[in-house]
């Protein structure tokens, strides 16, 4: 989607951002760079979830959407976010749009800029046009933080609490050859007097069941798995090797997962998405 006669992307482009400019123009407050910390973690947010990932708007109360929508409105007329919405499907509604850092969050961050949401301009009645698209891995990244904001939910709700959730931190080491185990989010999550550690992946389903090995990506994270087990590095991360969540969209991979966890001897759990929280508070009672 692009610029429309609303003016939903409409802002005074800034071809040059600035530390500078960002301190004189935006002067972002703390909670608003919490937001752009979260949106940086996860590379992409849409709306809805952001207001409950962020521990500041989220007990702001019955105002939260407004008061988080006029943060977001400052945010990307001062170049610090940019946003997309998906496209509407007829007589469901629009989606909450989706956020990515711009240039100027990236800088208030200090980190080194990347375009997270696609762009292309075009000159539209002499006038040039940016328009936007939503990015292909956005399903994967949006069923991620879906999966943080119903644990964070459910924690609320019990009186739970979450130790740790990272995205994506890589573990490197030696097995034979080179290895990296890169973990969609590593979590620890505190029931009364116990705690589960987990390492959760995330499946949209998108791999071909036509394949001649099942399913080769599930196999080959399931291998990886074992071998981070056997190199015992994460013995100083957690008492015992983490349960491996697999949360899918495509139930017809849980039986393969859980078959495959068995044969290499990890403790793995397949969980189709719908059902995560039912899988979660099983674990809650078993921990």
């Amino acid at each position: 989607m692009g610029w429309n006669k609303k003016g939903w992307y409409e802002r005074q482009e800034i071809s040059k951002v600035t530390l500078d400019w960002l301190k004189s123009n935006v002067n972002p407050t703390e909670r608003e760079m919490e937001l752009l910390q979260i949106i940086q973690q996860r590379k992409l947010v849409s709306r809805d979830h952001l207001e409950i990932l962020s521990p500041s708007y989220r007990d702001v109360g019955k105002s939260r959407t407004r008061v988080i929508n006029r943060a977001l409105r400052r945010l990307y007329d001062g170049m610090c976010i940019d946003k997309v919405h998906e496209k509407q499907e007829m007589g469901k509604g629009n989606k909450p749009f989706i956020i990515a850092l711009d240039r100027g969050g990236s800088i208030l961050l200090r980190i080194p800029h990347k375009r997270r949401i696609p762009i292309r301009k075009e000159v539209v009645r002499g006038q040039e046009r940016i328009f936007r698209s939503v990015p292909s891995f956005f399903r994967h990244v949006n069923g991620i933080n879906q999966l943080e904001v119903d644990t964070i939910l459910f924690c609320i709700e019990h009186g739970f609490e979450i130790i740790r959730w990272e995205h994506e931190i890589p573990r490197e080491f030696h097995y034979d050859d080179k290895v990296v185990v890169i973990p969609d989010v590593t979590a620890s999550i505190r029931f009364g007097d116990k705690t589960l550690n987990t390492y959760i992946e995330y499946d949209t389903g998108s791999e071909n069941i036509r394949h001649k090995d099942r399913f080769p990506l599930i196999l080959e994270k399931i291998v990886k798995y074992r071998k981070y087990k056997i190199s015992r590095l994460w013995e100083d991360e957690s008492p015992y090797f983490p349960v491996v969540l697999f949360v899918t969209e495509d139930e017809r991979r849980i039986p393969y997962f859980n078959e495959k966890c068995e044969e290499n001897k990890i403790r793995g759990v397949g969980v189709y998405h719908e059902n995560y929280i039912e899988v979660l508070s099983h674990l809650a009672r078993m921990s």
